[in-house]
């Protein structure tokens, strides 16, 4: 990382940024050029090991290139605003402050009905906030299409109002 003023080394705050956004954007690998698709997502992260998870359709591109190779990068967001100037120069010092985790994973196509409700619990309760009641019908597990994404390596990176 360039900018190692910036970079996030400890845990606690990439799972804050983590906790905090609520849109992923997963990178696949694909011809002639990667394929990144935005989404919302659950996650979790035990003995240090960070699993994400997303929902979308069961057939797709993005499932066929994940079947095809399933090495994923992927990018996180929170907290993003511009900077303006506070100069009478429109053009200078712009900036923009935003709080970001990168990463690495291998992605997995889930089909087990158990793991799709685990994964599917979890997207909502980072999405509301809580443990979500209620059962999820064997009819909407078979439906949706959910991915597991082990993650193998993340950075996080800051650029905040001093």
């Amino acid at each position: 990382m360039r900018r190692t003023d910036r970079e996030v080394t400890d845990e606690a705050t990439k799972l804050e940024i983590i906790d905090q956004a609520r849109v992923i954007n997963l990178g696949i690998l694909d011809f002639p050029a990667p394929y990144v698709v935005p989404t919302n997502y659950g996650y979790e992260f035990n003995d240090h090991h960070l699993v994400l998870y997303i929902h979308g359709a069961s057939t797709g591109k993005k499932r066929g290139l994940i079947a095809a190779n399933p090495d994923v990068s992927f990018s996180i967001i929170a907290d993003s605003s511009l900077d303006t100037p506070k100069n009478e120069s429109p053009l200078s010092n712009f900036s923009y402050f935003y709080r970001s985790v990168l990463g690495t994973g291998k992605a997995t196509l889930v089909s087990d009905p158990t793991e799709k409700e685990h994964a599917l619990r979890s997207l909502l309760k980072h999405e509301v906030g809580r443990e979500m009641p209620g059962e999820i019908s064997a009819k909407d597990l078979a439906h949706v299409g959910v991915i597991r994404i082990d993650v193998t390596q993340f950075t996080g990176k800051v650029h905040s109002a001093k």
